[in-house]
């Protein structure tokens, strides 16, 4: 029996109908599961979680410094210390003339809660506990928002020396946290990105921020041999000459000083429970850009340091350094280290700096130089003592951001259009450090504009920076014709 053509139409009209649904269903269903897949398997875009055994070990602490703060009224200075005769200060420390006037009721009051901490129940068996919290040795820099390319920047210079070490680089919250360059671009140079809110509670017992991050960036880290250099720090040679050397080996901990004299109030160190004021300290104050610490042998003064810092603006700082120059977390390493007596080495040879004349003949400096500590402690017995080499170049003014120097012209001779070398002429760079190392430098910057215009947060909708920066190194470092070098 034939069946009637409007009939069979309507019939393979239906079969069609029902094969292009099934095909469409078939292809939705794999869509649906390669990107169900690729949602599990995509990146998380989140910073690497912090270890709970570290978390644990800063919450106990830090409920002990909580229960040890400080019970008086903020201290609250009335001038700052002189800081004349600096450049004459060397030799050993003598104690300042100078005081901030605590009454003897309120210095024995900050005593009381000083020894609240040093005296806790196993504050003086700390160190044994490093070996099962740290491990490895390492570099801690603090970065996030414009300070994040000097601090890459830093990672490209170390991996020039030949240093492998790893690097952690912590970022105070979340919001600092940049994916493309936290998770890859850092992990090419053997660096990962952490954050320091992560570690802590959200019921924490005080506020973290500014000078506090530096100790708590130590202390954070899985490192148990920390080199810590700010982001705008420089090493110059290969870390390991330190690390693996005296007098770290035997002192656990290197500090470097600053330019002026030390100025704190010799009524800290009553504070802190000394009988007298310490013998022995060098004359400058400290520098704290750069530090080389073992947790084995000075956990115990990273705690007794955050607790400087974490009561600092209001406390400790204003005694450390009664207004002084640069006054903030810089002396509390070192206070820590004297008042627990713990070994420690601090390098004697005065604090360097290169910069550029202006045209007027004004001397603009624009880093520090601060020299080998190995090299110092290896001729302190020599008849011929020769002045130890550079080994960190602390870049302060200005920060090594590329895009901001571009936008702020300091890559020019204050008012006008003529371009600088920011360290001085290449002879006397190469005089000092061996090679050209502002040629080096701009040679890195020039490529992280070009490579990370779309992708560092900072560079982002900055005019033309990868030409800008490509035009300043041909300018200065490749010229057509002599001068510039």
């Amino acid at each position: 029996m034939f069946v009637r053509p409007a009939r069979s139409l309507t019939v393979i009209l239906a079969i069609i109908a029902f094969c292009c649904m099934v095909s469409i269903l078939e292809g939705g269903l794999q869509s649906w599961s390669r990107n169900r897949l690729s949602i599990i398997t995509a990146p998380s875009h989140e910073p690497p979680p912090p270890p709970p055994r570290i978390v644990d070990f800063w919450e106990k602490w830090a409920k002990v410094m909580d229960k040890a703060k400080p019970k008086i009224k903020p201290i609250r200075l009335t001038r700052q210390a002189s800081i004349d005769g600096s450049d004459k200060a060397n030799g050993d420390r003598t104690p300042s003339q100078e005081s901030v006037g605590l009454p003897e009721k309120d210095w024995k009051s900050l005593q009381q809660s000083h020894s609240k901490l040093v005296g806790a129940a196993g504050f003086n068996t700390t160190n044994e506990q490093a070996s099962s919290l740290f491990s490895g040795t390492g570099i801690v820099t603090v970065a996030g928002g414009p300070y994040l390319p000097p601090a890459l920047l830093g990672v490209r210079m170390l991996r020039k020396t030949g240093s492998t070490l790893p690097v952690h680089v912590f970022l105070q919250s979340r919001a600092e946290y940049e994916p493309e360059i936290c998770e890859s671009v850092l992990p090419s140079l053997n660096a990962e990105c952490f954050v320091i809110e992560d570690h802590l509670r959200k019921d924490a017992p005080f506020k973290v921020e500014h000078f506090q991050l530096k100790v708590l960036a130590i202390l954070f880290s899985t490192f148990e041999t920390v080199l810590y250099m700010d982001s705008d720090c420089i090493a110059l040679r290969n870390p390991a000459e330190l690390l693996e050397s005296e007098p770290f080996l035997s002192r656990g901990f290197i500090s470097w000083g600053d330019y002026w004299k030390a100025t704190e109030d010799p009524t800290f160190y009553k504070i802190a429970g000394l009988s007298e004021f310490p013998k022995g300290l060098p004359a400058k104050s400290s520098e704290s850009g750069q530090m080389v610490i073992s947790k084995k042998k000075h956990l115990d003064s990273l705690l007794l340091a955050a607790y400087y810092n974490v009561f600092g603006p209001d406390y400790y700082y204003p005694l450390q350094s009664q207004g002084a120059m640069g006054q903030g977390d810089k002396e509390s390493f070192l206070a820590a280290t004297v008042v627990l007596g713990n070994p420690y080495y601090r390098v004697k040879e005065n604090l360097g700096t290169i910069g550029y004349f202006d045209l007027k003949g004004e001397f603009h400096g624009g880093a520090m130089v601060q020299w080998s500590a190995t090299e110092e402690y290896a001729s302190q017995n020599a008849t011929d003592k020769k002045k130890p080499r550079p080994f960190f170049l602390h870049a302060n003014l200005p920060k090594l951001n590329v895009a901001r120097m571009l936008d702020e012209n300091v890559i020019y001779q204050p008012g006008t259009e003529k371009r600088i070398r920011i360290w001085g002429k290449e002879e006397s760079t190469r005089q000092m450090f061996g090679f050209d190392v502002e040629r080096m430098v701009w040679n890195e910057m020039r490529e992280m504009a070009c490579q990370l215009k779309d992708t560092m947060r900072d560079f982002n909708g900055r005019f033309q920076i990868c030409r800008r920066a490509q035009e300043h190194y041909r300018e200065m470092f490749e010229p057509k014709t002599g001068g510039g070098v």
